[in-house]
């Protein structure tokens, strides 16, 4: 998410010694490596799709078993009171890093990370575009995801941090206005409570089917916004990339009113994305957003891929269970990677909705 400064340090403080504790009972084992293959790299999911032991951002957040091992780390996400998303526990090997990267596609453009460290050192270093700190263990934190960041841990002891995601309500947001430029108003500690029973809002409706116009026009515009703002292409090259995105809109709500979500619809709406994917990609070298990002990419993480969800609609979810910790990933039903996609373009899924999204 686009954030006014690089870095806030909420005016909220965490009993250390407690979270030490209850992270230490988590075998070697059960720490698994970053989907991408980051060197050092690994984390335990606390709240994720279906309860799962999974990497997805789609579908009903639940409560992993992991957590349900966490008396105190249910307490410190329920003290949020918001509605959580994908949460996890992120480790850091000691003399590695996570590389440099944006988050700029749909899931974090309107969600933040809250970084909790757990466990660190004063040489492990966050940089946010040209700003470096360190997060000291028991504070809570937010950054700027949408600019370039890393983390680097230049210790020889492991980095842990609790790190939850959510959108955030007002009383989120009013208090991180009142955050100060300069100094950090006092924090307030959230102590222990044995056998406190809490109740977490998790979410529950974060992908649609089939993106709404609204939600497709808004998207856009935010991007045209940025892409006008970053001043490397020539106005007229900007001119054409902009008016292939407003035909864009202009289309979508013409198929979504005359077909809604309904599957008859959803070839076309395919077809659409193609198309506009196949004729932007003559810009992908000479359009760029403020954070340097190519904004063809941006497009298709932000908008295109998440714009058709069709592959929910298979799925089917067991609110009251939740898998265990190192359960096998989970088959969608009537779905697999080899599977014909559901949009009716003939095409296998890994090479249609499963590519683009």
């Amino acid at each position: 998410m686009k954030l006014k400064r690089e870095f806030y340090q909420l005016p909220l403080q965490f009993d250390l010694e407690r979270m030490q504790r209850e992270i230490a009972q988590f075998s070697d084992s059960e720490w698994v490596p970053h989907h991408e293959n980051f060197k050092g790299n690994s984390a335990i999911p606390l709240i994720s799709v279906n309860g799962e032991f999974n990497n997805d951002f789609r579908g009903i957040m639940q409560p992993t078993s992991a957590l349900l091992r966490c008396e105190y780390l249910q307490q410190v996400i329920a003290s949020f009171g918001e509605v959580v998303g994908r949460t996890r526990l992120m480790k850091l090997d000691a003399g590695c890093e996570v590389p440099l990267h944006s988050d700029i596609n749909y899931h974090w453009y309107k969600r933040v990370r809250v970084h909790i460290p757990i466990t660190t050192t004063e040489t492990v270093i966050f940089q946010c575009g040209d700003k470096r700190i360190h997060m000291a263990a028991g504070d809570c934190w937010i950054f700027d995801s949408w600019k370039f960041h890393k983390v680097e841990n230049n210790s020889n002891q492991p980095r842990v941090h609790l790190v939850i995601d959510f959108a955030g309500s007002s009383r989120f947001w009013d208090m991180i206005e009142d955050i100060p430029e300069n100094g950090l108003i006092s924090g307030k500690l959230l102590n222990y409570q044995p056998k406190k029973q809490v109740k977490l809002r998790t979410e529950k409706n974060n992908y649609q089917i089939i993106m709404s116009p609204g939600e497709i026009e808004l998207l856009v515009t935010d991007l045209i916004t940025d892409v006008q703002l970053c001043h490397v292409s020539s106005e007229s090259t900007k001119i054409q990339f902009y008016r292939l995105l407003r035909n864009f809109v202009s289309d979508w709500r013409e198929l979504w009113l005359l077909y809604g979500e309904d599957q008859t619809g959803w070839p076309f709406f395919h077809r659409l994305r193609n198309e506009v994917l196949k004729n932007v990609s003559q810009f992908d070298k000479n359009i760029f957003i403020t954070n340097g990002t190519s904004a063809v990419k941006t497009l298709a993480q932000l908008i295109i891929g998440p714009s058709m969800n069709v592959d929910l609609t298979s799925q089917q979810t067991s609110p009251s269970i939740v898998k265990p910790l190192n359960s096998p990933e989970p088959t969608k039903i009537g779905l697999t990677r080899n599977s014909p996609c559901h949009c009716g373009s003939g095409e296998k899924y890994k090479n249609c909705h499963g590519k683009l999204s």
